[in-house]
């Protein structure tokens, strides 16, 4: 089990640096981007790289959100259940989450493998599929963190 906590917490280090590295150099070619038009200019596949990087930070700060406990979900009942039956809703709310995570993860997997076999490229040489390969491996992540988060106060109330 400490071994399990010692993971988690060495996925949410790399999970802050690449969001914060992420945000910061969304930020920087922006303003590059800004600069470039006025110059009257720039590389045309400038664009293509913030999409990119913009999908990547949604999908980074999803799954921090997801780690902490603040994505959306639908959890009315699970707030007013108590006991034996508050676990149970919330049991069956973390089932559900990790049910709709596997199945978009399984789903954006097919759609990146179906992206690579097309070979389209996004900019610079850079195949499409690289940029999708980020969907299955976060929502795969979010939900082994949705079973996590079922765990979590039952298993080990120290870990919150």
């Amino acid at each position: 089990m400490r071994a399990l906590i010692a993971l988690d917490a060495a996925l949410a280090r790399v999970e802050n640096a690449l969001l914060a590295s992420l945000g910061l150099g969304l930020l920087a070619v922006a303003a590059a981007q800004l600069v470039f038009r006025f110059a009257g200019g720039g590389p045309v596949w400038l664009d293509a790289l913030m999409r990119t990087a913009t999908l990547w930070l949604a999908l980074l700060g999803a799954l921090v959100a997801t780690r902490e406990g603040r994505q959306l979900r639908i959890d009315a009942l699970v707030r007013k259940l108590e006991g034996v039956w508050g676990t149970a809703a919330a049991v069956i709310v973390g089932l559900f989450t990790a049910t709709i995570c596997a199945y978009l993860a399984y789903s954006s997997y097919s759609l990146t493998v179906m992206e690579r076999e097309g070979g389209a490229m996004i900019f610079a040489g850079i195949p499409n599929w690289w940029a999708m390969a980020a969907l299955p491996i976060v929502f795969t992540l979010m939900g082994l963190r949705a079973l996590g988060q079922i765990a979590k106060p039952a298993v080990l109330p120290e870990y919150s």
